[in-house]
């Protein structure tokens, strides 16, 4: 095996493992995180890296993609009387998001010769779990989806472990606003004034979470498409697609590596259903923190409503009670004029007799005759009296009942009209 070579801050060769008939050549070109968009590769170098690998044209268009992408292409050589495949490539570029690294793999069907280029920010990972594995050196049999499998298995136990510290931040995102299914302290939960504060660190982890979602689906898609790829090679390998009918020798390894790709996605889609679930909790805490915030910033609006709302009904009861007071006062001296008029009914009653008696024998009907000495004598027309009081007295009694009844009728009239008008509105 040779790992030639490394590059340093100019990417320039510093280091080189020569191994006797190595069958597998891999090239790690590390990316600055200071300038992720600059390569900075002296000329020599360039040609050297692309002489060695004879990397296409395409792959200088894979490393300026930040979408993320895969592709796959075989090359042929024509014999005599047949088209048969020389080698396959697989060009790979992970989203820029969390793993901002690119893949160049070639295989050489003919030579069983295997040359990789690496290049990213996780190239120092990906190193050191190459080398635990390819170290000693490849048997002649080994697989060169070994190389593809290894870098699959880092890149996956990195992004878990990049989820497991977003688990963690949601969680404490949790414990500040106390709304979560965990039981945190109550001294962990945000005072009013550091709400603005917690709902921006909510909105900037829900970005990372949407980039991480993104980053977490493509590897689903890319590692289910590895596994296609990798019974494709065996076919132009072997001729054969099956594991079951691979030669005895490949038979292990390859079974190895398709199990471990297996779990690999197996791993990847149950992590994209824990980001999904984190998203929907960092949803659920911004939620919470925006109607507690529109509650504190509606506060001060309620406790101004609520006072003039007090002070209103304070008002009224003031209205009230001064109504209540004419009220009492009305009664008093209604009680006072109902006492005055049982004193007049009273002595009305005491005196009409009298006065009925008294204007009765004062009319000329009736004569007392002192001289004469008959006494009393009573005129012939005393009925003209009845005559005319009676007709009189019912007259008036009709008026009257007559002005009861039509009053009646004008109220209940007023009463329809103000009915249809109700209805009407």
């Amino acid at each position: 095996m040779s790992l030639v070579p490394e590059f340093a801050d100019k990417y320039e060769p510093h280091e080189q493992h020569d191994v006797t008939n190595c069958s597998l050549r891999v090239f790690f070109v590390p990316q600055d995180s200071s300038r992720p968009r600059r390569y900075e590769i002296s000329r020599p170098t360039f040609e050297s890296l692309f002489t060695e690998l004879a990397v296409p044209v395409r792959f200088l268009e894979v490393l300026a993609n930040n979408n993320g992408c895969y592709q796959a292409f075989t090359t042929y050589n024509e014999s005599r009387a047949e088209y048969f495949p020389q080698g396959s490539d697989i060009l790979t570029k992970l989203p820029s998001s969390f793993l901002n690294s690119a893949i160049y793999f070639r295989y050489n069907i003919s030579t069983e010769r295997t040359v990789c280029l690496l290049h990213g920010n996780q190239s120092s990972e990906v190193k050191s779990a190459l080398g635990q594995v390819f170290w000693p050196p490849l048997r002649h049999s080994a697989s060169p989806w070994q190389l593809i499998e290894t870098v699959v298995s880092e890149y996956v136990g990195l992004m878990e472990h990049r989820r497991q510290s977003l688990d963690v931040h949601v969680r404490e995102l949790e414990a500040k606003t106390g709304m979560s299914a965990l039981i945190f302290d109550e001294s962990q939960k945000a005072a009013a004034d550091e709400l603005n504060d917690l709902l921006k660190a909510l909105h900037v982890y829900e970005g990372h979470l949407a980039f991480f979602e993104r980053t977490v689906q493509f590897q689903v898609g890319w590692i289910e498409w590895l596994q296609a790829q990798q019974s494709i090679l065996n076919q132009h390998r072997f001729g054969q697609v099956e594991v079951i009918r691979l030669p005895l020798i490949h038979r292990p390894i390859e079974e190895g590596i398709a199990f471990s790709l297996g779990l690999c996605a197996s791993l990847s889609r149950e992590s994209l259903e824990q980001v999904r679930t984190l998203r929907n909790r960092i949803r659920i805490q911004l939620s919470c923190v925006s109607q507690i915030g529109t509650m504190l910033f509606c506060l001060p609006f309620l406790t101004l409503a609520i006072k003039v709302v007090n002070l209103i009904a304070q008002n009224d009861s003031r209205t009230n009670i001064s109504i209540a007071d004419a009220s009492r006062k009305i009664a008093f001296e209604t009680r006072r004029d109902s006492d005055a008029m049982k004193t007049i009914a009273a002595l009305t009653m005491v005196f009409l007799p009298g006065t009925f008696v008294a204007t009765l024998f004062g009319m000329a009907f009736f004569t007392v005759d002192s001289g004469s000495g008959s006494g009393f004598h009573v005129n012939s027309l005393w009925w003209i009296y009845l005559a005319v009081t009676i007709p009189l007295t019912m007259l008036t009694i009709g008026v009257w009942r007559g002005w009861l009844r039509m009053a009646r009728r004008l109220k209940i009239q007023d009463e329809e009209r103000m009915d249809l008008k109700e209805k009407s509105q």
